[in-house]
């Protein structure tokens, strides 16, 4: 009988016959079962007596090998188990740690992004504060340069001032330095005249005696021969009254003459002479005994071309626009438009007037408002004159009034009119009469270097206004080869053999060794140097270096000479610049 599966191992070892076990006392725990015990005591009691109790052991030893091997494989398949729990337990961990890297990578990422997003703004935050503090800063130069500009204006309205007083003193001075001279010569005259009284008494007396003698002999002569004619005159009474009758219609005639001729004069000359407040005119002058004093014609004062006229660009294409306007006006009988030329002195605005008239065919004419106010009030008079000859012109005339703010001056001011003699108001008042409207015959254009100064009235006359500012450098430099030409090269040097200035044998080696590059650089540097320089200042300055190219003595021009020339009329405009900030 083989020995049950559920055996304990030790009993399976035990011998089939064991020796009967002692009696002892077994204790027992409460609620055991003791039938149990008894049964399985019965078993064992059975398989030792059974003849089969070795195989049973053996087929219980190979039983619990099997047992033991399955265990075993169990064990292994636990210890895989374990293995692969732990290779997945790894796989988890690295993926948790994969997953936790990427997370950290993003929000690593996020945060440079926010940190970048947080650097752009604070970027733009800081470019914004600088666009700011530059507008401010642009806002404030801005304010600075109107600063700037109106302190320029007052301190061009200041040497305005002081050179009219200068002028009026210089006027002042040398009318009284006159009066001395003329006080003086008039005393040298006497004196001298005194010292020689005894000798000019003989020649006088001499003198009157010869012709006393002369007189006394022709009397004599004239006296016999008219009696003799008187005698035979009174002896004829028809020879006597035609005689009388003669000579009365010849001293009527002569008389009658005379007298007629004076009036015609006068009204021919008032009605086709020139106008005393003309200054100059390109119409002719009629006139017949007196003088209407006029100023003579002057045909070669506008004989400048258009393309002769230095001016910034657009203010170029603009008295070419207006040349053309007027002539075209005039051709279709359409009223003329007034004009403004302002700006400083010395930029051109005289000769642009010149070539407009010029250009569009037009008569000219230039009336200066300083004449006006010694008048006093004749003024008015010679001011419908003048816009009465005006208005006769068959080709239309362009009228400039130069120094218009001399009389043309605000009636307000600022003084509550105060400052306005009676004569200027009145002349004012008949020039806003006579211009009140449009007009087919006459251009007026007034020229002024402070236009704030003219009264509205005379401002709402204007149609259009025209700025001459003073040239920049590129106009410098135009005018600087112009009036090199004109003063210096054409007047004084001859073109040498290659067609060029210089180069001519004859001339000194100076003179050939200065080259037109030489000039160009001279010019350009003397274009950059002369900033605020009118077109009249850099015309006095080549004609300096005229002067002193006449002074030399071979007559030429050289690099030095001009430099030296130039550097000083420059440093000659900062000294008057720095008098009028004065």
């Amino acid at each position: 009988m083989g020995v049950p599966a559920w055996l304990p191992s030790a009993a399976k070892d035990r011998p089939s016959n064991p020796a009967p076990a002692p009696a002892y006392c077994i204790l027992l725990a409460p609620g055991f079962d003791p039938e149990a015990l008894e049964r399985g005591a019965k078993a064992l009691r059975e398989i030792d007596s059974s003849p089969n109790a070795r195989k049973v052991l053996e087929v219980t030893k190979a039983q619990e090998e099997t047992a033991a091997a399955e265990a075993r494989a169990r064990e292994a398949e636990f210890q895989a188990a374990a293995q692969q729990a732990s290779v997945e337990r790894e796989r988890v961990h690295w993926d948790e740690r994969r997953k936790t890297e990427t997370l950290s990578s993003k929000q690593r990422a996020e945060l440079a992004q926010y940190e970048d997003g947080l650097s752009r703004k604070r970027s733009e935050a800081e470019h914004e504060l600088e666009r700011q503090r530059n507008a401010e800063v642009v806002a404030m130069g801005e304010e600075s340069e109107k600063r700037k500009a109106a302190e320029r204006r007052r301190e061009e309205l200041a040497i305005q001032t002081e050179r009219r007083a200068t002028d009026k003193y210089r006027s002042d001075l040398e009318k009284e330095n006159l009066r001395v001279k003329a006080l003086a010569e008039a005393e040298g005259r006497i004196q001298e005249g005194r010292a020689n009284e005894d000798v000019r008494r003989r020649e006088l007396l001499l003198k009157a005696e010869e012709e006393r003698k002369k007189a006394v002999e022709v009397a004599s002569a004239w006296l016999s021969g008219l009696g003799k004619a008187g005698r035979e005159l009174l002896s004829d009474r028809e020879k006597l009254a035609a005689l009388v009758g003669g000579v009365a219609a010849l001293a009527l005639g002569v008389y009658s003459a005379r007298e007629g001729t004076r009036v015609a004069g006068k009204a021919l000359d008032r009605w086709m002479g020139t106008p005393s407040l003309v200054r100059e005119t390109s119409r002719r002058r009629f006139g017949f005994g007196g003088s209407s004093g006029g100023a003579p014609a002057a045909p070669g004062g506008v004989l400048e071309a258009l393309d002769s006229l230095v001016l910034p660009r657009e203010l170029h294409s603009r008295v070419k626009q207006l040349a053309g306007n007027l002539s075209a006006t005039k051709q279709r009988g359409a009223p003329f438009r007034h004009m403004m030329f302002h700006g400083p002195p010395g930029t051109g605005k005289t000769m642009a007037a010149r070539i407009l008239a010029r250009q569009s065919g037009l008569d000219f004419a230039i009336m200066s408002g300083g004449d006006v106010a010694p008048l006093g009030g004749g003024a008015v008079t010679q001011i419908h004159d003048l816009f009465s000859w005006a208005e006769r012109s068959k080709k239309g005339l362009v009228l400039l009034v130069d120094e218009a703010d001399a009389f043309l001056t605000s009636r307000g001011g600022s003084e509550g009119g105060t400052g306005m003699s009676e004569g200027l108001r009145s002349s004012l008042n008949a020039m806003l009469h006579r211009t009140g409207d449009q007009s087919d015959s006459f251009l007026l254009i007034l020229a002024t270097n402070r236009p704030d100064d003219l009264d509205p009235a005379v401002l709402d006359r204007v149609d259009d206004a025209l700025l001459f500012p003073l040239p920049d450098a590129e106009g410098r430099r135009a005018l600087l080869e112009m009036y090199l030409r004109k003063y210096v090269t054409e007047a004084h040097l001859q073109p040498g053999a290659g067609g060029g200035w210089f180069g001519s044998p004859s001339q000194p080696e100076v003179v050939r060794k200065f080259t037109e590059e030489e000039l160009a650089t001279e010019l350009d540097a003397a274009a950059k140097g002369t900033e605020g320089f009118s077109a009249r200042e850099l015309a006095k300055m080549m004609a300096s270096v005229g002067g002193a190219v006449y002074g030399t003595q071979d007559g030429a021009l050289s690099s030095a000479l001009l430099k030296e020339v130039i550097d000083y009329k420059i440093e000659e405009h900062r000294q008057k610049a720095k008098l009028g900030n004065h």
